[in-house]
């Protein structure tokens, strides 16, 4: 089935690799993005073979996926079981978070991914899903090619945590995409958006683990495992109430790292 998206005639504008300048936010600017009411979370080691690096790992204390923004960026964080670049090498996966813009939650229409498998240098890629291929699907592979693609080393990095979920120290995966690129291919700052995290074996789709799903309990389809509604930059988020975790929200080991910020890249915070 192919939807009509007004973000589709703005690929053209993004179709492109582009090189910007980004500093990381400090923890405290990360709101936990929540499934059913609570912080987002998962369980360790529900989805074989997606383990290690592609298990993420989350509870109502660490969420497993949370977002910051400013006026240039949207950032994006994912709590994973270990370190996705040992060594600086990006392993050959990818982690993502798909979009829904239009209010159907049996569909996205973005997707961001942060992947090593075309090469370990890494690079993040920005895909629009006009055309559903595969129904009710986190797999549903987004359109090629990529709106906008960026080198790991500018928009991406990972970051070792202060929790220990599976007894070991989890990482973060961070990437930062520009409202510039975002906002024309339909997805502002105070746009309404559910989403889903997970990681994948493929760069245009997440068929890996995916959090607010136990993988024991077969597949994950998008209307059942969809986040709560909130905006695109969570501080435009009334129900939110901006960082720190939000109104009402306990303040989480959202950040995980002690890396208070810095340019983007690869970086390590020691907890």
């Amino acid at each position: 089935m192919i939807r009509s998206l007004a973000l589709a005639v703005a690929l053209t504008s993004v179709l492109a690799s582009t090189t910007f300048a980004a500093t990381f936010p400090g923890d405290a600017a990360y709101v936990p993005w929540r499934c059913r009411g609570e912080v987002m979370f998962d369980a360790l080691g529900d989805q074989p073979p997606a383990l290690a690096e592609r298990d993420l790992v989350g509870d109502r204390d660490a969420a497993a996926g949370l977002r910051a923004a400013d006026a240039d960026f949207l950032y994006l964080r994912i709590r994973v079981d270990q370190d996705p670049a040992p060594g600086g090498a990006l392993r050959p996966y990818a982690w993502g978070v798909e979009f829904d813009l239009d209010g159907n939650r049996a569909t996205y229409e973005l997707l961001i991914t942060v992947d090593g498998i075309g090469s370990p240098d890494g690079a993040v890629s920005v895909f629009t899903n006009g055309t559903t291929t595969l129904a009710n699907s986190l797999a549903d592979p987004a359109d090629g090619p990529a709106a906008a693609t960026f080198a790991f080393a500018d928009a991406a990095r990972t970051v070792a945590t202060r929790t220990m979920i599976g007894g070991n120290t989890d990482s973060f995966v961070d990437i930062a995409v520009p409202w510039t690129t975002l906002i024309p291919l339909g997805l502002d700052r105070d746009t309404p958006v559910y989403v889903w995290v997970g990681s994948s074996s493929v760069i245009d789709a997440l068929d890996g683990d995916i959090v607010c799903h136990d993988g024991r309990t077969g597949g994950a389809r998008l209307d059942a495992v969809v986040s709560d509604r909130t905006t695109g930059d969570p501080t435009r988020d009334p129900g939110n109430g901006g960082g720190g975790g939000g109104a009402g929200i306990p303040r989480l080991e959202g950040g995980g790292g002690c890396q208070t910020g810095g340019p983007v890249g690869l970086g390590l915070g020691l907890g």
